[in-house]
């Protein structure tokens, strides 16, 4: 395979288009078959399994009942029900975030090219190893769509933080990043993203 340009972004995180809930134009039903889903859990059950005996925990320790987290982790940081979209609290932290990953273009690694197979196969690859290599970012729904022009990841994943102070599990992607090795400050989140494209360039 020729050497090929690596995207690796932020996405939307619209659940409801990566899972095919809404169809847009530039998607052939045809090939909608072909897509790969790694994983798919519903987002409220994602918070709950992560952050539920951590509430718990926080309660247990509250002695005043206007400190207790009352409902869901989730609700107590977004004040809704959970969302098929990416919703942000107060505080900046975001529901749920995702990145896309493609190798190439629609001219030399979009479907129908030569190169698509081999394409396709080092996504798959790369996406075996994400959760293991990413222990602070959880990944509820993940999603290799074969179905567009060219061929491409979508990754949405919670982050985990692990607090002295408070609840001791939380939503954090700062605290993840420096968690996993990728230091403080705003640079921390591209320092990860060079680590995953590495990644890609090896694979």
């Amino acid at each position: 395979m020729k050497e090929k340009r690596i995207s690796f972004c932020q996405g939307k995180g619209s659940l409801t288009h990566n899972n095919r809930e809404f169809i847009a134009e530039n998607i052939d039903r045809n090939r909608i078959k072909d897509n790969v889903t790694f994983i798919r859990q519903d987002l409220g059950k994602a918070y709950d399994q992560l952050f539920a005996e951590s509430t718990e925990r926080y309660n247990a320790k509250q002695k005043r009942n206007d400190r207790k987290i009352h409902g869901t982790y989730y609700e107590s940081l977004f004040h809704q029900k959970p969302s098929n979209t990416v919703v942000t609290a107060a505080d900046k932290r975001k529901s749920f975030y995702e990145d896309v990953v493609q190798i190439g273009k629609m001219d030399d690694s979009g479907v129908g090219t030569e190169d698509a197979e081999l394409v396709a196969e080092c996504l798959k690859e790369y996406m075996k190893d994400f959760q293991s290599r990413n222990p602070n970012f959880y990944v509820f729904n993940a999603v290799l769509h074969m179905d567009e022009a060219t061929l491409h990841l979508h990754i949405d994943y919670i982050p985990i933080a692990h607090h002295k102070r408070g609840q001791d599990i939380q939503n954090g992607i700062a605290k993840a990043l420096e968690e996993m090795g990728y230091g403080t400050g705003k640079q921390s989140i591209a320092r990860w993203r060079a680590a995953e494209v590495e990644v890609l360039n090896i694979s």
